[in-house]
Parts: C-alpha cells; structure tokens; sequence
C-alpha cells in the first residue's frame, strides 16, 4: 500500500506541473493588454484585488471596498491598522510612487512583518540574497556580508572599496558587532528569525523564503513570493517581475519536453549529497532527497525518475527534506545516474571540500573527488557507475538565487542529451550571471560548478 500511495504522489506531481504550465506558459501581459488570471499572489499589503502586483486597479478595489462594492480582501488593509478606509488608499499610492514610510508584507514562515523606511545600509545573508540583490539591481545598498558570500566578495561585489563588513557566522550572530554596525536592515538566510529581532530591535530583519523554492511549481513556492516581495521592499518591483518571468520560461521550456515522457524514458537517478559512504567510504549509507527538496524537485523537471520515490518519507511529511539509506538498498535499485550535492561555503562558516565555484579556474578537485568515488567497491555494478554516470554538481544550484532552475537546465542537457540537443547550459548560466547580476565574468575560461562537464 506505501507504495501505491508513494507512486499516487509523483504522479500527482507531475499532474499538477502539467497544469501550472498550462495555466502559467504565457508572462505578464503589457500594459496594453488585458491582465489574465494572476498565476501567484503578490504577499504585499495593498495587494487587494489578490494578483501579482499593486497598481491603479488596487485603488480601485480598496475604493470599492470603502463604498460597500466589495468585500474586504487578506492584503486590503495596507497599513495594518485594522480597518479599510481612505487611508489605505494613501498608503498604497504612496507604495505605487515609491514614497512609503512603511511597508507590510507576509515574510517567508508567514508572518506579517512591518518594513521601516528608509532605507540605506542592508546586511546580506548567503548566496541566494547575496545573488538577489544583485539581480535586483541594489548592490549599492550592501554594507555587510556573511560568511559564504563574504568568501566571494570580489566576485558578488567588486564595487566594493572597502565598505562592506564581514558579519561572519550568522548561525551565531555577533550581536555586538552587529548593533555597532547600525543596519537599516537584513536579508536572514535561516528562518529562525525571533532572536535576530529580539537582539536588533532598530533593524528590519526579512527573512523572505528563498530557502524555500518549488522547481517544479515555482508559482506555489515562499522562494518566488520571496522574490516579488525583495522587489517591492527596495523599488525594483518591475525587476523583480521581469527576473520571474525568465525563470518561469525556463521552466515552461524543460517542462514542455520532458512532460510527455513516458516512466521507461526517464532514467532512474539516486540524488545524493557528498557525505557518508561517497566522501570517504568508512560507513555503508548515504542520503537522498524527498519530494519536497529542489535536487529532487529538479531531478523530476530535468526527466529523471529519482530512485527515493520508493521510500517512506518520500512525500517530505513533517518538512523531511532528506533520508539515509543503506547502500546495499542503492545497488538493488540500480541507478542509471548519481548526482552528489556539495557546499563548499557553508552557513554555519565552515568550508568543505572540493573546491568549486566562480573563484576556481579548474576542475581538478571535483575530479578528485568523482574519481575516488568511482574507485569505491559497492556500487561497482550499478549501471551509474558502469556508464560512468556520477557527477559531483555545486551546492549553488540548490541555495543561489535561481530558486532550483538553473540546476534543472544543466539536468535535462546530461539527463537527455538528444531531447535537449540545443540547449546549452553555460550560455543560460551566463545569462544568468551577466544579464541578470550584472556581471563581468567568462564562465567559459572561469568558474566550476560541476564534473564531468556537460558537452
């Protein structure tokens, strides 16, 4: 019976991806066109028709909530003081021009959090806010980094002169040091986030879910509402938005290919990390990935059958994200690929080998790696390493700013090199790295994020 319902729970999965992608294919129309169906709601007070922004048609609804046309809405009462009436229709004027004082939004563990204005000196938390801010064109705004993207700050920030602060290990905040150092406000990468603004009661501390995408069904997830609020708290809404619809069209793009293949095309695919039995071999278990992780999550988008579904824990009930497995039950499922995830920079301020990322030049740790893995006895018989179908992949791909997507890319090209024939991951990387955070960087001579290469 467990695995019926497991099986129930892919299928349906991919069910309900195939009607996001129905509904969501097309982006946000022009300001001539007709709006359709919102495909998310915005998570910003002042958002009272529930759609993805808030504009003129946001007055017009609060006005007919004011004269009895309407029933009130979650996001209606703009400035949270309890009642709809003519002040919320200052409010969200003033959130249209960009002159707010302040700003509620529903953070990433869905709490209503007040932003205070202005605002000029922001914290930044690891990558995926780091990337974030980027992206949204505010770098300009950072004054201070954690551990991880203070390891790459030459990269992530090369305006830098000097000015921005190393905050350090944010699992264990140096409150003093922070308080000294007078943040108007922090993006937090943990949404642990009582302590932070029990500590730094005169800083806005935003945890907007980042940690939290969906690769599959991007619209439904905290990382995409985290986004379009990131927008709305610093201005660059129409960025944000923008920044959106390109992963959604990535997504649209794998999706539309791989969504029609039957179960026999989709290679079976154990999602690892690179711990346990694959960093040194002295225990015989590993870890996997349950539905609800974005290595699974893109795993499935990419075409891949992740070998997991089979498990208990595979629907992530209870927030399970990950599993051990013995690797006696790896080889009776015979994988046809295995991908292990690695951090190099980790939040806790540790760092971990292999080497990869944008301030490498060469693969010759990741090579290392995947060869003492391959030279370990148990799996030696499993197709994956038969084929030589193990590959050691960037814990970027699981916690930047591209909320899973960019993973899915590289997945579908090694998962299905002939489907996705004209695909070219790098390029999109690039894409990625230049026309979105706004810098100058050759992935082509710079840069690895995963061995062996795609072609």
């Amino acid at each position: 019976m467990k695995n019926k319902m497991i099986t129930i729970s892919i299928v349906c999965i991919v069910i309900v991806a195939g009607l996001a992608a129905a509904v969501y294919l097309s982006s946000r129309p022009s300001e001539e066109e007709e709006k359709g169906p919102a495909r998310f709601v915005l998570e910003v007070y002042g958002n009272a028709d529930l759609d993805e922004d808030i504009d003129e048609e946001d007055l017009d609804y609060v006005r007919s909530i004011i004269s009895g046309e309407l029933n009130t809405t979650e996001y209606a009462d703009a400035n949270n003081d309890g009642e709809i009436n003519i002040a919320d229709v200052a409010q969200i004027e003033d959130i249209i021009a960009h002159e707010q004082s302040i700003l509620w939004i529903k953070d990433g563990n869905g709490n209503k959090v007040k932003v205070d204005y202005p605002i000029q000196k922001i914290g930044v938390e690891y990558l995926s806010n780091a990337e974030l801010v980027r992206i949204l064109g505010v770098q300009n705004l950072v004054a201070g980094l954690d551990f991880a993207p203070y390891k790459l700050k030459w990269f992530y920030f090369p305006e830098d002169n000097g000015a921005i602060v190393n905050m350090n290990n944010m699992f264990n905040p140096d409150y003093e040091f922070l308080t000294e150092q007078d943040f108007d406000l922090i993006l937090t990468f943990s949404n642990a986030v009582t302590e932070k603004q029990e500590k730094l009661p005169n800083t806005n501390i935003i945890f907007l879910g980042l940690y939290w995408p969906n690769v599959i069904i991007p619209e439904d997830s905290r990382f995409l509402a985290g986004v379009m609020k990131a927008g709305y708290i610093f201005g660059k809404e129409d960025r944000a938005a923008d920044y959106v619809d390109w992963l959604l069209g990535l997504r649209d793009m794998i999706y539309a290919r791989t969504s029609n293949l039957t179960a026999e095309e989709r290679p079976s695919v154990l999602m690892t990390s690179y711990n346990k039995y694959f960093r040194d071999g002295t225990t015989t278990n590993c870890a996997t990935y349950t539905m609800i992780d974005p290595l699974s999550q893109m795993c499935i988008l990419a075409g891949g059958d992740p070998i997991a579904k089979d498990l208990p824990d595979w629907s992530g009930a209870n927030n399970v994200y990950s599993t051990t497995v013995d690797i006696e039950w790896v080889m009776t499922k015979n994988p046809e690929f295995i991908f292990t995830h690695t951090v190099r920079y980790t939040y806790g301020g540790a760092i971990m080998t292999p080497a990869y990322g944008y301030d490498m030049n060469d693969s010759a740790e990741m090579a290392s790696a995947v060869s003492a893995m391959l030279s370990r006895p148990l799996l030696q018989n499993t197709d994956a390493y038969v084929s030589s179908n193990l590959y050691i992949i960037a814990g970027d791909f699981r916690n930047n700013a591209a909320g899973g997507i960019l993973g899915a890319v590289y997945l579908a090209k090694i998962l299905h090199p002939d489907l996705f024939s004209d695909l070219d991951p790098e390029s999109i990387h690039q894409e990625y790295v230049t026309s979105w955070m706004g810098l100058s960087y050759d992935l082509s001579t710079h840069g690895v994020f995963i061995y062996p290469a795609t072609d």
